[in-house]
């Protein structure tokens, strides 16, 4: 399978980019010769339907995914027509990126609950609509009463899971076209992600070749590695705490939170300064690309040995007004250096 790249905006940068940046962006990332492009939906910011609708309409050939939409703010029918209208937009170019959530749940008075069943019942109700059935489902958590969609849509838009906690993986392995192992940057955390995404496979007797596996990685690159190394703290900081108190994926490389760092988490106050101060240096080796483009694709070339297929890279640049200069040095010498190591996919 060849091995292939995408690029994604994380949340914030539907805050400071309009619609109309987010689709040039995209349009750069197709003239780079990126695979994929990705934008966040994430709330109170840009509507990730109508950015993702401005970036099929400014570009001809890159797949268009959400990293990630939940089952929890939207209703999964209305998923549904989203994806499907990006996708007929697109000529068929849309990904759904699927994930547990957390922008918005708080004001909204949302809980997060069950998250396994709710993305698998939020799959099974998006497929069967897309398939043109009109659908009754009466799930434990999400209920659809006699309904369809009323225009034609393409039925295998691809589902990919977007995790980085144990029971989601599996979950991607048993049921989604793709399985994107979430901030995840050395190969004893890939690895991890990976066996549990295998045993899902595994136990649904799915062969190897039904589920794509990709890897999002925070990135930031840079000659100043000490400006690279503070930036990408932002990343891990939104998945520390969008993961609280759960940290199986942190076990994998070895890495368990200090004290001061715990306390700041358990006050559930998103307070970036003092979360990225106290984020230990190891974090970021494990977690995150930060450096000059030659040793971001050395680290890249260690986790596709593992078996991703396809890496995303969440830029992080030092200038964050300026993600073309994270996603370009990218595109031009860290994507070619992988692909001449010649490692086998």
């Amino acid at each position: 399978m060849e091995l292939r790249f995408g690029a994604g905006l994380l949340g914030h940068y539907a805050r400071g980019y309009s619609v109309r940046r987010v689709a040039e962006l995209g349009a750069r990332c197709e003239e780079l010769g990126f695979d994929s492009y990705w934008v966040a939906d994430q709330r109170w910011m840009r509507d990730v339907w109508v950015s993702l609708s401005a970036a099929a309409l400014a570009t001809s050939r890159i797949r268009l995914g959400t990293r990630v939409t939940d089952p929890y703010v939207r209703h999964p029918a209305l998923t549904a027509v989203g994806i499907a209208s990006v996708d007929e937009l697109s000529g068929g170019r849309a990904v759904l990126g699927i994930g547990a959530g957390g922008s918005g749940f708080r004001e909204m008075g949302i809980e997060r609950t069950r998250p396994v069943t709710a993305m698998r019942e939020a799959i099974e109700l998006i497929r069967r609509l897309l398939a043109g059935q009109e659908v009754d489902y009466p799930g434990e958590l999400i209920r659809f009463r006699r309904g369809a969609l009323e225009f034609p849509t393409r039925r295998d838009i691809p589902v990919v899971v977007v995790a980085r906690g144990p029971k989601l993986l599996e979950l991607g392995g048993r049921v989604a076209e793709g399985v994107m192992i979430a901030s995840m940057a050395s190969p004893e955390a890939v690895r991890w992600g990976i066996d549990h995404v295998e045993a899902g496979r595994r136990r649904a007797g799915r062969p190897a070749e039904a589920v794509e596996l990709s890897s999002m990685v925070y990135t930031s690159i840079s000659d100043d590695g000490a400006a690279a190394r503070w930036i990408v703290r932002r990343g891990i900081a939104a998945a520390l705490f969008g993961s609280f108190p759960s940290y199986d994926f942190l076990a994998a490389s070895g890495l368990t939170i200090p004290p001061d760092l715990w306390a700041l988490l358990e006050a559930r106050r998103l307070d970036y300064p003092r979360l990225m101060a106290a984020i230990p240096d190891a974090f970021v080796e494990h977690l995150a690309l930060a450096g000059t483009a030659a040793q971001c694709a050395g680290q890249i070339e260690r986790i596709v040995q593992c078996g991703i297929r396809h890496v995303v890279l969440a830029p992080l640049p030092v200038d964050e007004l300026n993600v073309e200069s994270t996603i370009v040095p990218f595109a031009r010498e860290v994507i070619p250096r992988v692909r001449a190591a010649g490692i086998a996919v």
